[in-house]
């Protein structure tokens, strides 16, 4: 992965007329905030192998690379990854290839999520906070600010929200623009992940013509269907 590349390019979409650009920049203050509140190795990342983790993941590249550009190739990026019960084997493996490609280190956990805090505070006690892909249209997102301590009977994190105000289109718009990687399961017709026994593809893109049966994801109109296709 050429870090370099990613940070131009972002920053680039960032500093363009592209009507997502505010949204990237903003997004890229609150990672630089955090970078800056809680220095790159007390920080780590939540991360799924969705569509919203991938978006935060190049970003935050981005944002390591300005910050730290003659140490690049030394740095980790920490994250954590809070399995699913019967997870896609498409999304493990895309996950392992993201752990290669941008030179994660992952702490994988099985879920529950507040469990799985716990477990990754003891494994990794340096970590204040963690950066999550969030966004307003997803369960409980309503309430949510960008910088949100957990409360008090959960493991002590401080939560950071950079890509909280992003739309289902802007994640699209910015992924394909920028040629990000993503899991094979959202050309597949799924616009939102779990676990196989939970998750379908999106009945609103149903497309008999096309050899799945589905149009990608990024055909999605209506955002407040992103997760009708989850149980």
């Amino acid at each position: 992965m050429d870090f370099a590349q990613i940070q131009r390019e972002v920053y680039d979409l960032a500093n363009s007329d592209n009507p997502i650009s505010k949204h990237i920049t903003h997004a890229l203050d609150v990672i630089e905030k955090s970078i800056k509140l809680y220095g790159v190795e007390n920080l780590s990342l939540s991360f799924n192998g969705g569509k919203d983790c991938m978006v935060l993941l190049h970003l935050f590249a981005a944002a390591l690379y300005k910050h730290f550009p003659d140490s690049i190739n030394t740095l980790n990026i920490q994250a954590v990854y809070i399995t699913y019960p019967n997870s896609f084997a498409e999304v493990d493996d895309f996950v392992k290839e993201c752990v290669r490609s941008y030179r994660i280190d992952l702490v994988t956990i099985e879920g529950p999520i507040k469990q799985a805090l716990a477990k990754y505070s003891k494994l990794q006690p340096n970590v204040q906070a963690i950066l999550v892909g969030t966004r307003r249209n997803d369960p409980h997102g309503d309430g949510l600010s960008e910088f949100m301590q957990t409360d008090r009977d959960w493991p002590p994190f401080m939560r950071v929200h950079p890509i909280l105000n992003l739309r289902y289109a802007t994640i699209w718009e910015f992924l394909r623009t920028l040629k990000v990687p993503y899991c094979i399961l959202y050309d597949k017709g799924y616009t939102s992940l779990g676990g196989t026994d939970n998750t379908h593809p999106n009945p609103d893109l149903r497309n008999p013509t096309q050899l799945c049966g589905y149009d990608p994801a990024w055909k999605l109109v209506d955002e407040s269907r992103e997760r009708c296709s989850r149980e």
